[in-house]
């Protein structure tokens, strides 16, 4: 048994290389479809990954076009909505004759860099002031507002986020138009802050709390979130509402910078009126 054992461990390799050339004969002369399974299933495994990589590849580049062009369409959609436009009311007040001044105009932009575990959060867009964008512009998404533009270069722009607790919005309660101020707290990317709502007002969870327009950076009407929790504060008689957003600021990539067509004759006629007190 030992000699068998040393024979088999001697020529190991002729015997290995002989099984080989064995089994290749007969996968050469065999009626069966052994040869013609291995082949077939190996090509098809090899053109089956050029398929799918080349179906990755042309989703891709295809999914940046659709983007570009929903974002395109979506502009063109906001540029026509009626929160972008101001009522132009003819003479004799009849419903039939008021038109329409377009107020707010929306540019696509992409968000690059954004953050939101800071204590003051910002965020980077891809487009600068050779695209019209300035300072004091708002940003707003498919599902909420972002944040306001503060600097700009030619090809990008930095935007004080809403998850700042430097930046204030004005916000209603859609329901029942009861306005106050938005801000954020610091503690969660979640959720902000809606301050001064009367005690009087009529509060539910679920609520939704939008913009109202009482600024010269954001459209009235643009939705941010819904009601979470409240509490009265009864130092002030006013409610402090926590409100869950509806944008998840850990995922934003699309946005829309808004451009107020009468920001400055809206910021002169503040500014005439607080200086004429």
């Amino acid at each position: 048994m030992r000699e068998f054992f040393n024979f088999i461990l001697k020529w190991r390799f002729f015997i290995f290389f002989f099984l080989l050339e064995c089994f290749a004969i007969f996968l050469s002369f065999s009626n069966s479809k052994l040869h013609q399974y291995i082949y077939t299933g190996s090509s098809n495994f090899m053109i089956g990954n050029i398929y799918e990589t080349i179906y990755k590849l042309r989703n891709y580049f295809l999914l940046e076009i659709e983007n570009k062009r929903l974002l395109n369409e979506n502009r063109k959609l906001r540029n026509e909505h009626i929160f972008s436009k101001i009522e132009k009311i003819s003479e004799d007040f009849k419903k039939e004759n008021i038109d329409y001044l377009q107020q707010y105009t929306f540019t696509p932009v992409k968000i690059i860099n954004n953050s939101i575990h800071e204590q003051e959060n910002y965020i980077t867009i891809n487009k600068g002031n050779i695209d019209g964008i300035k300072p004091d512009m708002g940003i707003i998404l498919s599902d909420g507002i972002a944040g306001i533009i503060i600097k700009t270069s030619s090809h990008f722009s930095i935007a004080i986020s809403l998850l700042n607790p430097k930046i204030k919005v004005n916000a209603r309660l859609k329901k029942n138009r009861y306005f106050g101020t938005l801000s954020w707290d610091g503690l969660d990317h979640e959720y902000v802050i809606l301050y001064d709502i009367p005690r009087h007002s009529e509060i539910n969870k679920g609520d939704i709390v939008e913009t109202d327009g009482k600024s010269s950076t954001f459209p009235e009407g643009i939705e941010i979130g819904k009601v979470d929790s409240y509490r009265l504060d009864e130092e002030h008689a006013n409610y402090i509402i926590k409100v869950k957003l509806m944008a998840n600021f850990s995922t934003i990539e699309n946005a829309y910078v808004v451009k107020n067509l009468f920001k400055k004759e809206w910021n002169n006629i503040q500014f005439y009126k607080v200086e004429n007190k």
